[in-house]
C-alpha cells in the first residue's frame, strides 16, 4: 500500500512538473509560470497554476487537479497544456476595478465578508483577520473581478492589515456596507426554486414529458405562501449566499412574514434552508439530516457547519 502511494505522488510530481514546462514554452517569454499551493476553505490544498503576463497585477488561479484526473484517464499532456493555456486566455476577464491596485483607498468599496466553518480553518484562521460567529468564523476578502456567473476575490491576511495599518473594526464596518449592496439578499420557497429548476430543463429540451399542464398544476398547488415550508437564502450570485445570514433585518423581517421562529439549515457556504418551527420537527432530526448530506452530497470546500441553528422571533437571536 505504502509503494502504491509513493508511485502516486510521484506520478502527480513529474506531471505537475512536465505540464509547468510545456506551458512556459507555449506562453513564451511575456509570462511568468508558477505554481502555487492554495489553500481553499476547510483547509483543502490545492496546487495551482498561474499565467502572470508581464504588467498585469492579477491573474485567474488554475486548479490542476481536474487536468491531472485527466492524465490518469488517458489525455495526453500536450493536449492538457494546450487546454490549460485556453483557460488562461479565455478567463483574463477584466476586474471590477480596470486600475485595481492594492492601495488601501481603491479597495475600500470592494471589501466584503463571508462565512466559513471555524473548526475546519483553525490553521488558516491564525493568518487571516476574523471574526468568531457561533461555530463559525467572518472572513475578510477584497472583490477584484465579476461577471455573470462567477466571482474573483483575494483572500485578506494579516500582512494586508499590516501594509494598510487598519483594524478588524474597520475591516467588518467596510465589509458590512459593501457585502449587502454587492451581493443582495434572496429568499425564495422550496417550492419556487424547484420549479425554477424545472422550467428551465423544461425550456433547455432535458425533460421531454415536461408539459405547460404539469408546469401550471405545480404552481397552481403551491402558490399559498403558508404552505411553504422550507425556504433557501442566498445572494442573486448564489456565490457565497450563507453569509447573508449576517445581514442586518434579513432575519427578523423573513420571520415577521411568516408569523414564527425557525431553524435554519446550513446547507452549504453558498445558501442556507430556513425551516419555520415545528413541534413535530426536532433539532436533532434536522441535524441528522445535515451532517448526511454534509458528507454525501457537498464538496468538501463547500461545507459550512454541521450544526442545527434556532432564530427566535421574540429575542431577535440565532443560538445553536
Amino acid at each position: 500500500m505504502l509503494q502504491v502511494v509513493k508511485e502516486t505522488v510521484s506520478n502527480y510530481n513529474t506531471f505537475i512538473n512536465d505540464i509547468t514546462e510545456m506551458v512556459k514554452v507555449m506562453m513564451g517569454e511575456d509570462f511568468s509560470i508558477r505554481i502555487y499551493k492554495v489553500t481553499k476553505n476547510n483547509s483543502l490544498e490545492l496546487d495551482s497554476l498561474v499565467i502572470l503576463k508581464k504588467g498585469n497585477n492579477f491573474t485567474p488561479n488554475i486548479y490542476l487537479l481536474p487536468y491531472y484526473e485527466a492524465y490518469m484517464q488517458g489525455v495526453g499532456i500536450q493536449e492538457l497544456a494546450k487546454s490549460l493555456c485556453s483557460t488562461y486566455r479565455n478567463n483574463s476577464v477584466p476586474s471590477v476595478n480596470e486600475n485595481f491596485t492594492y492601495l488601501y483607498d481603491d479597495i475600500k468599496p470592494y471589501i466584503i465578508y463571508r462565512l466559513v466553518s471555524y473548526q475546519r480553518n483553525k490553521k488558516l484562521l491564525e493568518k487571516i483577520p476574523h471574526i468568531k460567529f457561533l461555530d463559525m468564523a467572518i472572513t475578510f476578502h477584497c472583490l477584484v473581478q465579476e461577471d455573470n456567473d462567477a466571482i474573483g476575490t483575494i483572500r485578506i491576511t494579516n500582512e494586508h492589515m499590516q501594509m494598510w495599518e487598519t483594524s478588524l473594526q474597520e475591516l467588518n464596518l467596510l465589509a458590512v456596507n459593501n457585502t449587502n449592496y454587492l451581493f443582495p439578499p434572496v429568499i425564495k420557497s422550496m417550492d419556487e426554486v424547484i420549479l425554477g429548476m424545472l422550467k428551465e430543463e423544461y425550456m433547455n429540451g432535458k425533460e421531454d414529458d415536461l408539459s405547460d399542464k404539469m408546469l401550471d398544476r405545480f404552481i397552481n398547488n403551491n402558490d399559498n405562501p403558508n404552505e411553504h415550508k422550507m425556504y433557501i437564502l442566498s445572494n442573486q450570485k448564489g456565490i457565497n449566499g450563507a453569509t447573508c445570514l449576517l445581514y442586518e433585518n434579513v432575519l427578523n423581517e423573513f420571520a415577521d412574514k411568516i408569523h414564527s421562529d425557525f431553524f435554519i439549515l446550513p446547507s452549504s457556504i453558498h445558501e442556507v434552508i430556513f425551516v419555520p418551527y415545528d413541534k413535530t420537527i426536532t433539532k436533532e432530526a434536522l441535524a441528522d439530516m445535515v451532517r448526511d448530506v454534509n458528507y454525501t452530497q457537498v464538496a468538501r470546500d463547500e461545507v459550512l457547519s454541521d450544526q442545527v441553528y434556532f432564530y427566535s422571533r421574540e429575542n431577535n437571536t440565532i443560538s445553536m
